[in-house]
């Protein structure tokens, strides 16, 4: 029963989360284009750019770079397949994003990415060098909320399984450049785990070896040292068959810092 100065409230929905909804073009962002074959399409994303909507990022990502080019196809996709996108790098790095374009695009490599057949390389500019030339982390990985954002520990019980391997390329006498290959997926896995065998990344503001993680935003026009990962090559198995070694172009903070330090650097 209710009085008569006494309104029922409706029930309030739950907001919907952003990448629920359907992203809208954005046609200032630029990205370039390393693949399409009508199937599957291959992006360059750009340090510094988000890779899909969310908290504080609505319209100002590259899903919504995507659809500015794409928004017929990535539509019919609908949030279930994630608007067609496949995997996500961290905002502060950049390199090769892999978006279905048809439902037999985007499932045929999302089971690749689901049984590991997918090789995703990346390039790593690091302090001091790994206890070998090639080697790999399998330290179980679990993430925790640490300041004001997520990131990866590890824990002697209840982490995840992880596996990143790695392989020397060039050295001096304080930095080595890794080729890296993360061969499952969590959480800010290579950062953390490079940091554990004592080779943080140069730039590296989070997952140090000799200093504690620094989980706080850079503050406000401060910009922050670029963190020297690239998510530099992809391979997979196309639709119709064949298999494809998507790369991404160096960028030039990599690219200056191997200067300095007269490293070949593979382009």
């Amino acid at each position: 029963m209710t009085s008569k100065n006494h309104k029922s409230k409706k029930p309030q929905r739950a907001p919907t989360r952003p990448e629920r909804i359907l992203p809208k073009a954005n046609a200032k962002i630029r990205v370039k284009i390393l693949y399409d074959d009508g199937h599957v399409l291959a992006l360059d994303k750009p340090i510094g750019l988000p890779t899909q909507p969310g908290r504080g990022h609505i319209d100002d990502t590259l899903v919504n770079a995507a659809f500015s080019t794409h928004a017929e196809a990535l539509s019919k996709l609908g949030a279930d397949r994630d608007w067609g996108l496949l995997h996500r790098l961290d905002m502060d790095v950049g390199g090769v994003v892999l978006m279905g374009l048809t439902v037999i695009g985007y499932d045929s490599v999302r089971a690749q990415f689901k049984n590991r057949t997918i090789s995703k390389k990346y390039l790593a500019m690091v302090h001091n060098a790994p206890p070998a030339d090639t080697g790999r982390c399998t330290r179980e990985l679990a993430e925790v909320v640490r300041g004001d954002m997520k990131v990866s520990v590890h824990l002697p019980r209840g982490g995840e399984d992880a596996q990143t391997r790695w392989k020397v390329l060039s050295k001096s006498k304080t930095h080595c450049l890794l080729e890296v290959e993360p061969l499952t997926g969590r959480l800010h896995q290579i950062r953390a785990h490079l940091a554990m065998v004592g080779c943080p990344i140069v730039g590296e503001r989070v997952y140090r070896a000799d200093l504690p993680p620094n989980t706080s935003r850079a503050p406000a026009g401060r910009m922050p040292e670029p963190l020297l990962l690239q998510a530099w090559e992809i391979e997979f198995r196309c639709v119709a068959g064949t298999r494809q070694c998507i790369r991404s172009k160096i960028g030039i903070d990599m690219l200056h810092f191997a200067t300095q330090q007269l490293w070949q650097i593979p382009l």
